[in-house]
């Protein structure tokens, strides 16, 4: 499987660390890890924790970036597990799920009480496209439903950004032109989602997109997006949520 860094995934991976900054604790849990490029970087600054997925291919990848045993990975999902955390993120993982809500009661399981919950999600079902049917989405969120399903799910504190305006805006008409060709529809929903961590077109240029986009060349567009943070003009959503303390 390969992996490469697009302009829209960067947005997001910086509107994630900044806000990471603000919150307490450093024991992470990151539900839907994928190739594991977030989790490289949260080990680089000193994090640790446990990344989930449920492809294996995915986790081959993600764990042979690591260079400690700081934060390991494992194939199963967050009702497998016990342990508790300090931070929970789960990024384009919520919109995979029929039911949203007991998807988030599995989430909050796992936090700590006060702990801080982290997620991204596609924005606007009048966005829906061709990369929606082909990574396996049930929906996009609008930010007025985000907020109703988080209480319900018993969290507080919430706090949401939309993210990525203006390239994840521009790029994504360019990602549903090329995806219309290798959309299958034989393929089963878990299969999508299973497949949704990896990059299936352009096969080889990882090496171009990284010489291209990086937090250098990118840094302007980083500063940009925060203009937008408390529109609704992005494509994605960013939410930051904590825990309700138990009384």
């Amino acid at each position: 499987m390969e992996w490469y860094p697009t302009p829209s995934y960067l947005v997001k991976r910086r509107v994630i660390l900044e806000y990471l900054e603000q919150c307490e604790g450093t024991n992470i849990l990151e539900v839907g890890c994928g190739c594991g490029d977030l989790l490289h970087v949260l080990e680089r600054k000193g994090y640790t924790g446990l990344g989930l997925d449920i492809s294996e291919d995915a986790l081959a990848v993600a764990g042979a970036g690591f260079s400690s045993h700081r934060i390991k990975v494992a194939c199963c999902t967050p009702g497998d597990i016990q342990e508790k955390f300090d931070i929970v993120i789960a990024s384009e993982v919520m919109e995979h799920y029929q039911d949203d809500g007991l998807f988030l009661s599995q989430l909050r399981e796992r936090l700590r009480d006060g702990g801080h919950l982290l997620l991204t999600v596609p924005a606007h079902m009048k966005d829906w496209g061709p990369n929606d049917d082909f990574c396996g989405h049930v929906r996009r969120y609008e930010r007025e439903d985000l907020y109703t399903t988080l209480q319900t799910a018993g969290f507080d504190d919430i706090v949401i950004y939309s993210y990525g305006v203006p390239i994840y805006n521009m790029m994504k008409p360019l990602y549903e032109v090329a995806i219309r060709t290798e959309i299958s529809p034989s393929r089963a929903p878990m299969e999508k989602t299973a497949e949704s961590g990896g990059m299936w077109l352009l096969n080889g240029a990882g090496r171009f997109f990284r010489i291209l986009f990086s937090d250098v060349t990118m840094y302007p567009l980083y500063v940009l997006q925060r203009l937008f943070y408390r529109t609704d003009l992005g494509k994605g959503y960013f939410i930051a949520a904590r825990k309700k303390e138990q009384l």
